[in-house]
């Protein structure tokens, strides 16, 4: 999530000194991260093995969250528009993993509602839900990657889909008139006192809320992004 905030300040007031420092964070998430079977990313990662959530093989914690997903998905975008035509190559290598990423999260979209699964593989699962904040972070990822030509416009229709999914399904109007966005996952982490250790049974016992600002903050950005011109 830090990524964006880097590369402008870099550009803009450190001469790009650290550009290429976020570059190769992206790339060494995709060489520790990515699940070479889905196409999906992994929720953490631990270079030592240590960690209890951590396979103690590849590193990564057991399971694919939505919203982390989402995060990098944005991520990227965000990145790519903010780095200077200098880094060519760099971002030609960006934009190419946010596609393939699209291309892989996109076969997981339920083909119903045109959510995502809180547990991205995972869906119809009990305990499993559609989540909003994860969806919207998707559908806002891919149209602005759209409107800025860095993903095919066929993209666009995943991105709609997955919009209008949320707010058929979770976005409703209270008595007085104001709207209440349901579906949120509060929070997921890995590790703590409260011991998070990755598995489907943590993910599934996280509390589900109501206009929490990490869902109504993403569907309002992908918002801006349906009415752009």
């Amino acid at each position: 999530m830090a990524q964006p905030f880097y590369m402008e300040y870099e550009t803009r007031f450190n001469k790009m000194s650290g550009c290429i420092d976020s570059y190769r964070q992206f790339m060494n998430i995709q060489k520790h991260m990515r699940d070479p079977k889905t196409g999906l990313y992994y929720h953490g990662y631990d270079e030592s093995r240590q960690m209890y959530w951590a396979d103690p093989v590849t590193g990564c914690s057991p399971n694919f969250w939505l919203r982390a997903m989402g995060w990098f998905m944005v991520a990227m975008v965000d990145v790519l528009e903010r780095m200077d035509e200098q880094l060519y190559n760099e971002y030609r290598s960006i934009q190419a993993m946010l596609k393939q990423t699209i291309e892989d999260i996109h076969k997981f979209q339920d083909e119903d509602s045109g959510m995502f699964w809180q547990i991205i593989d995972h869906g119809g699962e009990e305990g499993n839900y559609l989540e909003t904040s994860g969806t919207a972070l998707f559908a806002y990822a891919v149209l602005k990657g759209v409107r800025l030509g860095l993903l095919p416009k066929r993209m666009r229709a995943w991105a709609e889909k997955a919009f209008y999914g949320v707010c058929d399904k979770y976005l409703s109007k209270n008595p007085d008139g104001s709207l209440q966005l349901d579906g949120i996952c509060l929070v997921a982490g890995l590790g703590g006192e409260q011991h998070r250790d990755g598995s489907l049974a943590y993910y599934y016992s996280e509390p589900v809320v109501c206009n929490d600002a990490k869902g109504v903050g993403p569907l309002v950005l992908a918002y801006t992004e349906m009415i752009a011109k």
